[in-house]
């Protein structure tokens, strides 16, 4: 079986039983649905890969606003998630999608505090 799904500028093709073709579509769908941004709404959102220190990042950036997305990734198939809470499990606004030089901003003043 061969099935074709569309996401705006992106078609993802999967080929297998149906099982398999689910699979990959269900994995694509949550990694490439996200076809617009959470904050701004704007269409104009590229995929982003960088390394650091070397370790892989994934994120949708927007272009407009400069929001991002980021994405983890599961420990045992390597498949990636798109990130909508932080790390005491609350969940984020905009659905995931943060804006990096305001979390700058904050990591900056949160180091720069001088205990008492």
């Amino acid at each position: 079986m061969k099935a074709k799904m569309d996401f705006g500028n992106i078609v993802i093709e999967a080929e297998g039983d149906a099982k398999e073709v689910f699979t990959d579509l269900a994995k694509a769908s949550e990694v490439f649905g996200q076809s617009t941004c959470g904050a701004c709404n704007s269409a104009n959102v590229t995929p982003v890969v960088r390394e650091v220190d070397g370790n892989t990042y994934y994120e949708m950036r927007c272009n407009q606003c400069f929001h991002r997305l980021a994405f983890g990734q599961r420990r045992q198939d390597g498949a990636l998630f798109p990130r909508r809470k932080d790390k005491e499990g609350n969940w984020l606004d905009n659905n995931g999608w943060t804006d990096p030089r305001k979390a700058r901003a904050v990591e900056s003043a949160e180091r720069d505090r001088i205990p008492f």
